[in-house]
């Protein structure tokens, strides 16, 4: 608003709709409705039809235009919601589509990426950090596999930037919820090169590491907005960083409240200790120390779309008396990826041979 003279102040008085939020969301909800793309996707989950990109179209007049509007408005639908911070609804617009398969929305990268990245930013919020990672990790690999294909395209640098954004994403999911084992050989070892440093000092929740939280979120998080018009009674206030100040502040203060559960995650290396003995190391009082074991106990749990609840707990326990016992969760070995990696390693050396040949026959 600083930067508006009196006639662009007047104009916006004027045309005061142009903030007006509801406007779009109802057009989005009302291209999902007319075209009932909801039951289309219930159709196909249950068997009965398949959706694709040229799905009712002909060349006798037959269109498509409508569905496909529709399907992706449900993508518009939670990038909206997620720049109002509002992650929940914006989750359940999506829900109709199963990002956990390829489909119609897979079938432009842009349209992928965005999904991806905006659905993996409303679970880190919403403290489900296992489908967040999950997700991260699954995009980022097919990003690295298929990214010299899509240099070409106009969207080629705005793919980069995305890529860079979601590794951020996924350096903050890790440090709140360490689950490395959900994430592949190949994106960890890109991960490390980037952000194996900061990780560490991420660990320590001194001043340095809520200023690398701080910078990371900034620099990935999308460009939120409010939904209602500026004070046109103070022309010389900027309101446009609002929402974005609130959500840092959010993030942060949830970060802050994760500060005193780092020391549980030492549990991993009993199998059971008293409650005097962690109390002592931890350096605080049993009751104390009882209310952090709870804390962590919620804060590593979550509400997912369906209402239930998921855990995302890297360790997980219970207390019996005066003895912590702790669970170990052993993780899926992932033998299919391994021999994946082998038969990529393998069709690398052929192709090596085959170079050497054919060099000796010329």
């Amino acid at each position: 608003m600083k930067n508006k003279t009196d006639h662009e102040i007047a104009l916006l008085k004027q045309y005061d709709q142009a903030w007006n939020v509801y406007g779009v969301l109802n057009f989005l909800q009302a291209l999902v409705e007319k075209s009932m793309i909801i039951q289309i996707l219930e159709n196909e989950k249950e068997g009965l039809e398949q959706f694709t990109a040229t799905d009712g179209y002909d060349y006798n007049g037959g269109s498509n235009v409508l569905k496909v509007l529709g399907y992706f408005s449900m993508v518009g639908l939670l990038r909206v919601h997620c720049l109002l911070g509002d992650y929940h609804t914006g989750l359940k617009c999506l829900l109709p589509i199963d990002i956990s398969r390829q489909g119609v929305y897979t079938s432009v990268i842009g349209s992928h990426i965005t999904t991806i990245y905006h659905y993996g930013f409303a679970n880190l919020k919403l403290r489900r950090y296992v489908d967040a990672i999950r997700e991260f990790n699954k995009i980022l690999l097919y990003i690295y596999k298929t990214k010299q294909y899509h240099q070409k395209f106009s969207q080629y640098e705005q793919i980069l930037k995305k890529n860079e954004q979601m590794y951020a994403l996924l350096a903050i999911c890790l440090s709140l919820c360490p689950q490395n084992r959900l994430v592949d050989e190949t994106v960890n070892s890109q991960f490390r090169e980037k952000y194996g440093e900061k990780m560490i000092r991420m660990q320590r929740y001194d001043d340095e590491a809520f200023a690398i939280y701080d910078e990371l979120f900034s620099y990935a998080c999308p460009k939120f907005i409010t939904p209602s018009a500026p004070s046109f009674e103070e022309p010389l206030v900027n309101y446009n960083q609002d929402a974005y100040r609130l959500q840092l502040k959010l993030f942060l203060y949830e970060v802050k409240q994760q500060q005193l559960l780092s020391g549980v995650r030492t549990l991993k290396v009993y199998s059971t200790t008293s409650l005097a003995k962690l109390t002592s190391y931890m350096e605080v009082d049993e009751a104390t120390l009882r209310t952090i074991l709870m804390t962590y106990k919620h804060k590593t749990h979550a509400v997912d779309s369906d209402g239930k609840i998921i855990s995302n707990a890297d360790v997980d326990f219970y207390i019996d008396d005066d003895t912590v016992h702790v669970i170990e969760s052993k993780p899926a070995k992932r033998y299919g990826d391994y021999f994946l990696r082998q038969v990529v390693k393998f069709e690398g050396i052929i192709n090596e041979i085959d170079g050497v040949k054919l060099e000796r026959v010329a």
